[in-house]
């Protein structure tokens, strides 16, 4: 049995977020909670707004 292609974008298990406001909004969660410093960027694959570690 061979693997079937998949049509899922590389960023599919990301949070993803309809507008940068809302992906920093995120990230100052992320940092105030937790401790953890993120930065926003917007995907080439889908166009949303994903975070990523610094």
């Amino acid at each position: 049995m061979t693997d079937a292609p998949t049509d899922a974008l590389p960023c599919a298990e990301k949070l993803a977020f309809d507008t940068a406001r809302q992906a920093q909004a995120a990230a100052t969660v992320a940092l105030h909670q937790h401790g953890t410093k993120l930065q926003i960027y917007v995907c080439q694959h889908c166009a949303l707004w994903h975070l990523a570690s610094v």
